[in-house]
């Protein structure tokens, strides 16, 4: 296959005459940065840390670093991810016939970007990731369990190795634990670096952002089952049977309403405060409902990204009240 970025058309467009404006929106698509629900497990963290005494003038800057982190960690993932689809055609596959608003989320595919644009950004990207994490690490003036920083490291390696490299999403239930994995990080390795200490509610918090971009992912993977396939790209709905993979949803709604029982019920937090995270286990079952029971893959995963809103809002105003 061409490394050469063509457009939706076919047709390769002259890069040099692309205008800056174009190309930085392009850059903006590439990296994902519309997904700003990856913030969300870095925010409990802070929350917790809040709770716990940890924020002031000693941890501002870890927190601040940390956060840098979380975003650049997400910006070379999501462009590894794009370089990984665009190269091995799924991407291709995986859009042809959806609307050109949704195509246009693709710079590689309209060839707003070439291949070698997308590699500088992503390597970019993940050196600013991983600067600011072992920024954070040296402004904690040696308190930072190394354990923690590990934990760390390989999760930011693990990012872009998900589409590329060693193709973690590739192989067979990769994609599932590096997504479980890589967002259950941004919740935790912040919380683990500052504290100096993993809590239960931490473990917890980030356990339940990742199982929840997981649901997003794994319904998103039933649409794209066929392009997945074509590629050799093992996701569970690629791997198992349909009503193997209804289940596997089942399992993962059921994981998430366990969770956040144990949540409420084995920690510091009133049972009480669990009524706010009521309406996301609702829209969880809403989103099971369209997904398993309809096979409305799209609808099931756009519900997701409401559900991921509205799980962190009810968490984090449990976290406020507490």
């Amino acid at each position: 296959m061409s490394m050469t970025a063509t457009s939706a058309s076919g047709t390769t467009p002259d890069a040099t005459k692309i205008p800056l404006g174009t190309k930085l929106i392009g850059y903006v698509q590439l990296g994902k940065v519309r997904i700003y629900h990856h913030a969300y497990g870095w925010i409990l963290a802070l929350l917790l840390l809040r709770l716990d005494g940890r924020v002031g003038g000693d941890t501002a800057a870890a927190l601040a670093l940390t956060l840098l982190m979380v975003c650049a960690t997400q910006w070379s993932g999501g462009a590894a991810d794009d370089l990984g689809g665009f190269r091995d055609g799924s991407d291709a596959r995986n859009y042809a016939g959806r609307p050109a608003s949704t195509v246009a989320k693709k710079p590689l595919l309209t060839g707003v970007l070439t291949d070698r644009e997308a590699v500088r950004f992503g390597i970019a990207m993940w050196v600013i990731a991983i600067a600011a994490g072992l920024g954070a690490v040296a402004s904690l003036d040696g308190t930072a369990p190394p354990a923690a920083v590990l934990v760390m490291l390989v999760g930011q390696i693990a990012s872009v190795q998900y589409s590329m490299g060693l193709k973690l999403s590739y192989l067979p239930g990769g994609l599932e634990v590096t997504i479980f994995y890589v967002i259950g990080c941004i919740g935790l390795v912040p919380y683990w670096l500052i504290a100096g200490k993993v809590s239960t509610e931490s473990l917890i918090a980030s356990a339940l952002v990742g199982l929840w971009f997981l649901l997003i992912v794994s319904y998103g993977n039933a649409s794209d089952k066929e392009g997945d396939a074509e590629v050799n790209r093992y996701t569970m709905a690629v791997l198992l049977p349909s009503k193997g993979f209804k289940v596997f949803l089942t399992l993962l709604f059921a994981a998430s309403v366990t969770l956040l029982t144990l949540l409420f019920t084995t920690t510091r937090f009133d049972p009480l405060l669990g009524l706010t995270v009521v309406p996301v286990v609702v829209l969880h079952a809403v989103q099971l409902y369209y997904g398993a029971g309809k096979e409305e893959w799209r609808k099931a995963r756009f519900i997701g990204l409401s559900s991921v809103d509205l799980g962190c809002l009810g968490l984090a105003l449990a976290f406020v009240l507490a």
